[in-house]
């Protein structure tokens, strides 16, 4: 037995990595073709790098020493489906990394319509429900040819051959909602759930009582009056006691 295979880093990591247009770019990439995170962005960037990279070697030399290299490096990419029968070395270098991310698995699961988005597209495929011909695959990042595109397809095995089943497109899109869900989406549910409306306390309007009349306070003595006027009121206030009383 030789030695166990040892493990290289499939990228690079750019040169300055926290410009944010860069930043966005990828963000972008990420949310468009359903990647798990940076670093399969990078995969295709370095994978495309290194062929830009050979291309501009071979424009460097004589005509007549570069046709060898030429020609293995535009059969490469024409197997790979990155570019036509009649590519010269300028279209090579005017290839893009959405050329790249256009011919993963997971993206052309999502364009052939068996899945609803790029991210469901990625779970089928690693729940094991997509196969070329016989084969299932359960790498999203698998490379497709242009000979096995067509022979994409549901696994023998997978529930989703079944053509009521309602996770395919075809069925997720088909009926409207129903009165009830779709009321509930318009008051914000989420996930279907209807969203509980808040409580409000009402005040109860409490009936008023009659407004009774109101005693006026006993007749009050100043003293600076007269002696005279000071002992009738006396004789008024005892007066209205008794009465009380």
């Amino acid at each position: 037995m030789g030695d166990p295979k040892k493990f290289r880093k499939k990228y690079k990591t750019p040169r300055q990595p926290y410009v944010s247009d860069r930043i966005d770019i990828d963000l972008q990439m990420i949310g468009k073709y359903g990647l798990r995170n940076l670093r399969e962005a990078w995969k295709n960037t370095t994978m495309l790098r290194s062929f830009r990279v050979n291309a501009r070697k071979l424009l460097s030399l004589e005509e007549e020493t570069r046709k060898i290299g030429e020609q293995e490096l535009l059969g490469r990419l024409l197997r790979m489906g990155l570019v036509t029968k009649k590519a010269t070395l300028e279209d090579v270098l005017s290839l893009k990394v959405e050329d790249f991310l256009e011919r993963r698995l997971q993206t052309l699961v999502f364009k052939k319509g068996l899945a609803t988005t790029p991210y469901h597209a990625r779970q089928m495929i690693i729940h094991g429900h997509i196969a070329i011909s016989d084969r299932v695959i359960n790498s999203p990042s698998y490379f497709i040819t242009p000979s096995e595109e067509s022979q994409i397809g549901f696994s023998y095995n997978s529930p989703l051959l079944n053509a009521s089943h309602k996770a395919l497109p075809s069925n997720v899109y088909k009926t409207r909602p129903s009165e009830e869900r779709a009321q509930a989406l318009r008051h914000g549910a989420i996930r279907g759930k209807i969203k509980k409306k808040p409580f409000i306390k009402e005040e109860l309007e409490v009936p008023k009582k009659p407004e009774e009349e109101e005693e006026k306070p006993p007749l009050l003595l100043d003293i600076e009056e007269e002696p005279s006027k000071l002992e009738e009121k006396a004789e008024e206030v005892e007066s209205k006691l008794v009465d009380k009383g």
